[in-house]
């Protein structure tokens, strides 16, 4: 195998610069373990190398040919160096990244800090003396919104959070920064080699519990008011139930009365049998009146009373039978009757029916005399107003061009 001395003079140029090339990189990461390793046997394998690699150098460099002086490796196999060059060059390849790695898990003064600085709490370390040691960069964001200046002492902190400056809100033991965040700060001692006078001092954000609670609480305040409101329905309830029962009495009474005053009339106005005509007024005012006496009503026993009155009644259009709608109208027809003896003075009474878009439409009308001025319901109109509004439907009164009485109801049995 050839000499080193035997190969091409370009070659023994590169060999010896790479050999200086890799020396270098060896003793930088020599050094590198030597300050930052506690271990330094762990730098023994680059020492050996950075031994070896000078060794070379300085064997293919120190001859002196004017003085007929070689350099003493210079006679050595070629193949020797190119070995030494390719196992160096491994080693740097392995340790190099295995130190950076080593030096990433490690623990030291930096890496607490960079951890501490991505916690999105605030967080510092006070020594027995008072001294900040250790704060993240959230606990000095708030020290300079809390007190305008960077934490020097626990005393900085304490005062900041006694007396906070006029742009920050307190709220119990909650501080509403400027920017509309809300933090809590805590103070917790801590026992270092024996020491209890260690301080840990935290800051966390409480924003969406504070903005939670305030909401709860606006909350809470409408069910109280709600409470109230409620108690006092309760509490009105009992007169209320006592108030309908005597208003629907009262109608009752009103009611019979007025159809019992209009029979007497009639009899006193007429000339035929008295006996006969009493029985077919006492039956009349029976069916007229039997919201009390009897449990339902057809359009036909109140066409037939209102005949025994002196009234025609004329329907048109359709009512399901024995339906709600149906009661309804047929109470609405007893009221108009009687509205038309007592008041018009009339003989007949219309009641038109129309169905549309799931809806009845009835309008009852006389041919009575005409009213001059709005119409006021009394207790018969608004009893039965009461119970139209309680089917879900409506009713309205006009005088114009003549009375009519405007009632609209559903059509569905399951919507009254």
């Amino acid at each position: 195998m050839s000499p080193f001395s035997a190969i091409p003079a370009v070659w023994q140029t590169v060999i010896p610069l790479v050999l200086f090339c890799e020396a270098v990189l060896e003793l930088g990461l020599l050094l590198y373990q030597l300050l930052h390793s506690r271990m330094p046997l762990r730098s023994l394998p680059c020492a050996v190398h950075l031994g070896i690699l000078v060794t070379l150098l300085l064997s293919v460099t120190q001859g002196d040919p004017n003085a007929g002086k070689d350099a003493f490796l210079i006679h050595a196999a070629w193949l020797f160096f190119v070995i030494v060059i390719v196992l160096a060059a491994l080693h740097f390849a392995i340790a190099f990244p295995r130190e950076y790695r080593r030096r990433k898990n490690e623990l030291s003064p930096f890496s607490i800090k960079e951890a501490t600085d991505k916690l999105p709490m605030g967080i510092c370390f006070a020594d027995p003396d008072g001294r900040m040691i250790l704060c993240n960069n959230r606990m000095r964001q708030l020290s300079f919104a809390l007190c305008g200046h960077e934490l020097q002492i626990v005393q900085d902190l304490e005062n900041a959070l006694a007396h906070p400056s006029s742009t920050v809100t307190v709220r119990g033991d909650c501080y509403i920064l400027p920017d509309q965040t809300v933090w809590q700060f805590r103070t917790q001692a801590i026992i270092v080699d024996g020491n209890d006078r260690w301080r840990q001092m935290t800051a966390h954000n409480v924003t969406e519990l504070h903005l939670g609670n305030v909401r709860q609480g606006e909350i809470n305040q409408q069910l109280r008011q709600v409470n109230q409101k409620l108690q006092k329905m309760y509490e009105r309830m009992a007169d209320d139930i006592k108030e309908k029962e005597s208003l629907n009495l009262k109608i009752y009474i009103h009611d019979t009365i007025g159809r019992s005053l209009l029979t007497i009339r009639d009899i006193i106005a007429s000339g035929e049998d008295t006996d006969q005509k009493i029985a077919s007024l006492q039956e009349a005012v029976g069916v007229l009146t039997s919201d009390r006496t009897s449990p339902r009503s057809s359009m036909e026993q109140v066409k037939q009373a209102a005949k025994a009155l002196g009234v025609t009644v004329q329907v048109e259009g359709y009512l399901p039978p024995d339906s709600n709608a149906e009661q309804l109208i047929v109470t609405a027809a007893k009221e108009c009757v009687t509205n038309c003896v007592k008041h018009a003075g009339g003989s007949l009474v219309r009641i038109h029916i129309v169905q549309r878009n799931g809806l009845y439409d009835i309008t009852i009308t006389n041919n009575g005399t005409i009213p001059t001025e709005p119409i006021r319901e009394g207790s018969g109109l608004t009893s039965l107003r009461r119970s139209i509004e309680a089917a879900c439907g409506e009713m309205y009164t006009a005088y114009k061009p003549c009375f009519a009485l405007l009632i609209t109801l559903p059509e569905k049995e399951n919507d009254l």
